[in-house]
């Protein structure tokens, strides 16, 4: 990183002890720090979620309505620390509202999820210059969600708590089968559901009805993550409408998708049933770890359970490949414990300075309180609509 690039940042340069804090508070800046970036996230083991190809494109698909701030702490010119925030701004009842989030989450849609910040060695004096940043910057509500259950988040969330008001941490589950090495993968599910998928499936061999298809190759990843896109805004177009018919969203998921398999990490799973799309599962390679960032299906076949189909497609792909645990995403729905998984928890971190935190206390403006505290509530709701 030159001087110049530095330069071009609009915050202060800060000392602290032996760190330099800075902030990168313009999407067009954001590439000057990849390698750094990338660096860091690897050797603090982030996830794919926390990785400069995913929340650049994340800030790059929805820049109208989140900026980043993004702080950055080196020691001896060496990136040691990074927290990928970023700042949303809108009114509630009056109230400007300035959320400060993980670049990725807070949007109320494409929610990333296994977030957090990186700090090398887990240091200490690294997360308090983080905070003493995090104070600097222009928010107040903080809605850090669906962060990895960690020390290192841990740590932030007790500073958080020394500093603003904090609401109760609260606990998002994340449930991930282990894969077998040797085996069926079908044997970690429920009997119930190893009948009923079975069943399912030599029904259609026995009338030659069914079709596996993996697809890896950058265009037609591409392609096929238009085609999911497609089949969501068919499956709720009776119910309320899906958040694909935005395009920024759908974009943004060919897009990061497209990527990704650029990379070699990312693979759309697909069954088809009579000639026809009938599911399709949506994975990345992270390490050890396959994740279904999303699933699809086609609403014709649900006498088949497309859903568990792919998924266990998915599995075995995953286990032939060698991987160790297979990661259904954050949300508790019932199919992947059926199909063997166990919660491995996030945390969500919140609290509120300023108006917020003084117009919240005001007990005579009815419904205000619960407003505030319930900040993420709608951008829960529209999770819902994303698988």
């Amino acid at each position: 990183m030159t001087m110049e690039q530095v330069g071009k940042w609009d915050r202060s340069v800060r000392r602290i002890a032996e760190l330099t804090v800075r902030v990168v508070d313009n999407t067009e800046d954001v590439p000057l720090i990849q390698a750094e970036w990338e660096s860091l996230r690897k050797r603090c083991r982030g996830s794919i979620f926390s990785s400069f190809d995913w929340g650049m494109e994340w800030l790059r698909h929805f820049d109208q309505i989140a900026q980043p701030r993004i702080v950055m702490v080196e020691e001896d010119g060496e990136l040691v620390g990074l927290a990928p925030f970023a700042v949303m701004e809108h009114r509630a009842m009056g109230i400007r509202m300035r959320k400060l989030s993980m670049v990725g989450n807070g949007a109320g849609v494409a929610e990333l999820y296994d977030l957090g910040i990186m700090v090398l060695d887990e240091r200490e004096d690294i997360i308090d210059a983080i905070v003493d940043a995090m104070g600097e910057l222009e928010w107040n509500v903080l809605h850090l969600n669906e962060l990895r259950d960690d020390d290192v988040n841990r740590a932030l969330l007790r500073r958080v708590a020394e500093r603003w008001e904090t609401d109760e941490v609260m606990h998002i589950p994340c449930p991930r089968t282990d894969i077998p090495q040797n085996g069926d993968v079908m044997d970690v599910a429920s009997s119930r559901t190893r009948r009923t998928i079975r069943k399912a499936i030599e029904a259609l061999e026995r009338d030659n009805r069914i079709s596996y298809r993996t697809v890896d190759l950058p265009e037609e990843t591409s392609e096929a993550t238009e085609l999911y896109a497609l089949q969501h805004m068919e499956r709720w177009s009776e119910k309320g409408g899906s958040i694909f018919s935005n395009e920024n969203l759908s974009g943004f998921l060919r897009d990061v998708m497209r990527a990704t398999a650029e990379e070699g990490r990312g693979m759309v799973y697909e069954v088809w049933i009579d000639g026809t799309l009938a599911s399709q599962m949506l994975c990345l390679d992270d390490g050890d770890l396959m994740r279904a960032y999303r699933v699809g299906m086609n609403n014709r076949f649900a006498e088949f359970s497309p859903g568990n189909l792919v998924a266990i497609y998915a599995m075995r792909e995953a286990q032939e490949a060698g991987f160790v645990q297979f990661d259904f995403g954050a949300g508790p729905e019932e199919f992947k414990y059926r199909l063997g998984a166990k919660d491995v928890p996030l945390i969500r971190i919140q609290a509120k300075r300023g108006t917020v935190k003084a117009m919240a206390k005001i007990s005579s403006l009815p419904g205000l309180k619960q407003l505030v505290d319930r900040s993420g509530a709608r951008d829960q709701a529209l999770k819902a609509f994303h698988r």
